[in-house]
């Protein structure tokens, strides 16, 4: 008898958590690809990391491989970071500190090539009709 109500509970605890254990496990990931003529640059996000997929290294200064730390002193988690930072910087020079083949490294960007891989701004909203 204690046997088979040891058995039932137990049973019963791992029918209880199945639904938990049978959870998919989510990672955050995103891509960003980006060409013009012989000009392209690919980001990944996964996880907090951002890595640069493909690229010209000539034109944006980083090589494919590269781990995205910081833009500016500011730290990059997720393709919005870059594209957030690209959208309000003004400045045409800026330095991007990267992870290369365990390495960490400095490197200056060309801000302006690197703003032409952003999504064009959403259109204007329209005009509110006239009053009646």
């Amino acid at each position: 008898m204690r046997t088979t109500l040891l058995c039932a509970a137990v049973m019963s605890l791992l029918l209880a958590s199945a639904p938990a254990l049978a959870a998919p496990l989510q990672t955050d990931t995103a891509t960003m690809t980006w060409q013009d003529g012989a000009h392209q640059l690919g980001l990944e996000s996964r996880d907090g990391i951002v890595r640069v997929t493909q690229t010209d290294p000539a034109y944006f200064g980083v090589r494919s491989g590269d781990r995205l730390l910081r833009i500016d002193g500011q730290p990059v988690r997720s393709l919005d970071d870059v594209t957030s930072f690209l959208a309000r910087n003004s400045r045409s020079r800026v330095p991007v500190i990267l992870l290369r083949k365990g390495s960490q490294m400095t490197v200056t960007i060309d801000a302006v090539a690197w703003s032409k891989v952003l999504p064009p701004a959403p259109p204007a909203p329209p005009a509110p009709p006239p009053p009646p």
